[in-house]
């Protein structure tokens, strides 16, 4: 029997276990999967090693971020992102290069191949390793999430370390009397935790790893406890499979100890008895003598503690049942007092439940926590949806902005019209623009159109209050309580697609999973291209070079939120690397501290990235275009006035050269430097500008034209101008 009860105890531990570590660590994906969406960690992906030393606050932010996830859950021992397009490493005090974080920062004691794991996607269990610190060797189980959030190419992962310090407060017996050999097996029948340690004098341990190898196998129910015998041995094995996690959470107990403790228990029983037989004659004696000097006391403690109000008046004469009365009376307007206050505050709980539900922060007790505030969800569908009102508010004037308190009673009476009781709904106010609304509901509820009509009601309703611009996400609907936050990241993912569908509209997960995920068309030789026309001051040019790349891009094909961020974090690098190589800084471009980057994160549509982007370029070249004027462009000015008169003629480097007195590489680097072209191109474009001219306006025939403006052949002359226009002459003078 004694066994038995040990036994039934220990499958309760494993079961409390199991749930508790599950638990966790749902709640850590949850958690990983927000921080893969937010914009300080999205951004920091795009940097260069030089951009990294010119976002310093970005980085900042970054690092403050994952302080603060490290700092709210106890259990993670280290966390840290590596970026790939700089090769550096952020960890929660500061920014590293890869080689220096692995080996001084957090030194592994295995050999990981990283570039592997840097190359995988989505939310990943990498084993337990050993990280040193110091002279200590300190065992850890790691976990990685990539980033961007659902990008099948990462740009960058999120490592987390969780201490053993999770398995071993879950997997305690708390009985130091019971010898118990606790393991958590990965799918593959790797160990994840062991409390092997504690035990390393034991004589059984070799036993008890053998037998667990051995019946790993066999282990393929949801949970069982097996009794076997290994070298003459007793022991038995009990395990439960993680609802989760491929995991085994198992308990090895040899029975032997348990036996002896058993036959201990009986002799102490035996002496335990006659003693209690001796003392209840006692006590029993001394209890009847004195029960009315107690109950006093519990009036005094009462009354001192109270309002000031006595239980039982102290002269009136009472017996013991009316001290007992007053007790009673005393302790029901306590109760009363604390029952008002929790009506006070149930909407707030009830809030804060809702909220822990859709970020997968749920317990096994946690139905029962909802019917206690008087939340009731029957149903087995759960479905998320995000309503974001309004543009994102500065700071500084946060304190300013509306509530949409009410705004979200209202919705809930739209829910009522709409609904009725074919499901459960519920509203909250998640920050200053944002609504957050849980709909649990039957599968059959999705069989009908009532979330399209309820979605149509809140769209006039919000044009009705002049809430512009708008977005709504709607999430997956999901079984299962656990699921709940796989429906909210949804709907925050949906909400990022306004960038691709645009404002004041309703955006369904399956849109944005249906996607087509091509890749962006800006290659480096368009990029030097566009570097070129830039410094060159042309304006006109860089406007034309910008609409074709988005015409490349946009025109007939549907790009993911995240190719679209692409394409113009890529365009934002293109012009940070332009003020660079002109030796300038934002400042002097845009009169402000501007940085481009947030500058683009507050635009939302594609068309406002759009107009933003040509502004940026717009603004540089027409400072290239204003110090024209400067030495070096007067230098220039005098070139183009000697092509003027001498372009039908054999023209030199050397030639000019001497005319502007400049050795040869100077006048090469000025080229460079200031059109963004080498002499020859610089030659032959105004040629081919000319020769246009003449196209144009004149009657002659190709081979004219080719002599008239330099040209040994007509051969020649067009393959020149096919080279820089696409088009042969005589296709350029038909259009």
């Amino acid at each position: 029997m004694m066994i038995r009860e040990v036994q039934n105890s220990n499958m309760l531990i494993l079961k409390q276990a199991q749930k508790s570590i599950d638990q966790e660590i749902n709640s850590l994906q949850a958690n990983l999967m927000q921080a893969a969406l937010n914009r300080s960690l999205n951004e920091v992906l795009y940097l260069s090693k030089q951009s990294n030393y010119d976002n310093f606050e970005l980085i900042q932010d970054s690092i403050s971020y994952l302080s603060a996830l490290k700092a709210n859950n106890n259990n993670i021992s280290d966390i840290w992102l590596y970026i790939k397009k700089s090769d550096i490493v952020l960890g929660t005090e500061s920014k590293y290069q890869r080689s220096l974080f692995f080996s001084e920062v957090c030194k592994y004691k295995e050999d990981i191949d990283w570039d592997k794991v840097f190359s995988t996607s989505d939310f990943n269990y990498l084993g337990r390793k050993t990280i040193y610190r110091g002279t200590y060797q300190i065992p850890v189980v790691a976990f990685s999430e990539s980033l961007p959030f659902i990008d099948k190419s990462p740009k960058g992962m999120l490592i987390v370390n969780m201490s053993e310090s999770l398995f071993e407060k879950e997997m305690t017996n708390y009985n130091s009397e019971k010898v118990v050999f606790n393991y958590v097996v990965d799918d593959l029948g790797n160990t994840v935790y062991t409390n092997e340690q504690y035990y390393a004098d034991s004589e059984d341990l070799n036993l008890i790893q053998t037998a667990v190898q051995m019946q790993l196998a066999e282990m393929t129910d949801n949970q069982d406890t097996m009794e076997l015998v290994v070298e003459g041995k007793p022991f038995t094995i009990q395990y439960i499979q993680s609802k989760s996690l491929k995991w085994k959470y198992i308990s090895v107990i040899p029975t032997g100890y348990i036996e002896e403790s058993v036959n201990q228990i009986r002799n102490v029983t035996l002496l335990v008895v006659t003693i209690s037989i001796l003392l209840s004659v006692i006590l029993t004696l001394y209890i009847i003598n004195g029960l009315y000097k107690p109950m006093n006391k519990i009036l005094s403690y009462i009354n001192i503690i109270g309002d000031k109000k006595t239980v039982v008046k102290q002269d009136e004469n009472h017996d013991e049942f009316t001290v007992i009365n007053g007790i009673i009376d005393y302790v029901y307007k306590e109760n009363q007092t604390l029952q008002d206050n929790f009506e006070k505050n149930k909407p707030m709980l009830q809030d804060k439940y809702i909220y822990d539900i859709i970020n997968g922060k749920i317990n096994s007790d946690f139905e029962n926590m909802g019917l206690d505030i008087g939340i009731e969800l029957p149903f087995n569908y759960y479905q998320v949806i995000v309503y974001e009102i309004g543009e994102e508010t500065p700071s500084s004037l946060k304190k300013y902005k509306k509530s949409y308190k009410e705004d979200a009673l209202k919705m809930k009476e739209i829910a009522e019209q709409t609904w009725g009781e074919q499901c459960k709904y519920f509203f909250l106010e998640k920050d200053d623009r944002t609504i957050v609304s849980l709909i649990n509901a039957p599968k059959s509820f999705y069989e009908l159109s009532g979330i399209n009509d309820y979605l149509e009601k809140i769209q006039e309703y919000f044009v009705e209050q002049k809430y512009f611009p708008y977005v709504i996400g709607v999430g997956q609907s999901y079984k299962d309580i656990q699921n709940c936050y796989r429906s909210y990241i949804d709907a925050l993912e949906t909400i990022k697609y306004q960038i691709v569908k645009g404002q004041n509209s309703v955006i369904y997960i399956d849109e944005v999973r249906n996607s087509n995920s091509a890749v962006i068309t800006y290659p480096l030789e368009r990029e030097s291209q566009l570097i070129m026309v830039t410094k060159s001051g042309n304006s006109e040019d860089v406007t034309r070079m910008l609409d074709s790349i988005f015409r490349e891009n946009f025109n007939g094909r549907e790009l993911s939120p995240e190719m679209v961020d692409n394409l113009f974090h890529a365009l934002a690098g293109t012009a940070v690397r332009v003020i660079f190589e002109m030796r300038l800084t934002n400042d002097q471009i845009f009169r402000e501290k501007q940085d481009i980057y947030k500058e683009l994160e507050y635009r939302k549509s594609i068309g406002e990235k759009k107009e933003y982007i040509i502004q940026v370029f717009k603004a540089i070249t027409l400072f290239a275009a204003d110090n024209k004027h400067g030495q070096q462009y007067h230098i220039l000015e005098k070139i183009d006035a000697y092509l003027e008169e001498n372009y039908s003629n054999e023209i030199s480097l050397d030639t000019v050269a001497e005319v502007v007195n400049l050795s040869t590489s100077y006048l090469s680097f000025i080229f460079k430097e200031n059109s963004g072209l080498n002499f020859v191109d610089y030659v032959n474009q105004f040629r081919l500008q000319k020769a246009k001219e003449l196209l144009e306006t004149s009657s002659y025939n190709i081979s004219q034209i080719a002599r008239l403006v330099g040209y040994s052949s007509a051969n020649s002359f067009s393959k020149v101008f096919k080279k820089y226009n696409g088009i042969s002459p005589g296709q350029y003078r038909k259009l």
